[in-house]
């Protein structure tokens, strides 16, 4: 499977990730609530692996950019991928862990900062 159906199929599959099924209409108007971002192991399991293709990418607390950053991360750097979202504004945003030799860091990272690798 070709690189770019993949992440297609990864925005398909967050529509219904975030998507309200059988949820009351006062219960759709409301945002969805935003995971925090932590230092240490994401739950769940990595699918893939993704690096960061600009200079300075930003792992945040949830998939908006005015959530506050937790880590910064650099071009080649490679990370977890667990899933990905799309949030109300239309923009892509992945759950990552980075790791370093000591710690790791759970959180979102914007899809135009990443690429998958091979």
């Amino acid at each position: 499977m070709s690189k770019l159906r993949r992440l297609a199929g990864t925005a398909a599959a967050s529509a219904v990730v975030i998507g309200t099924v059988g949820a009351s209409p006062a219960a759709a108007a409301s945002p969805p609530e935003l995971p925090a971002a932590v230092q240490g192991m994401c739950s769940g399991t990595a699918t893939d692996r993704v690096s960061v293709v600009v200079d300075k990418g930003y792992i945040r607390t949830g998939y908006y950019q005015s959530t506050s950053v937790v880590k910064t991360v650099y071009r080649g750097d490679s990370l977890a991928f667990f899933k990905g979202v799309r949030n109300k504004y239309g923009n892509e945003w992945f759950k990552v862990q980075y790791s370093n030799r000591t710690n790791d860091w759970c959180g979102w990272i914007y899809t135009g900062s990443v690429w998958w690798e091979d």
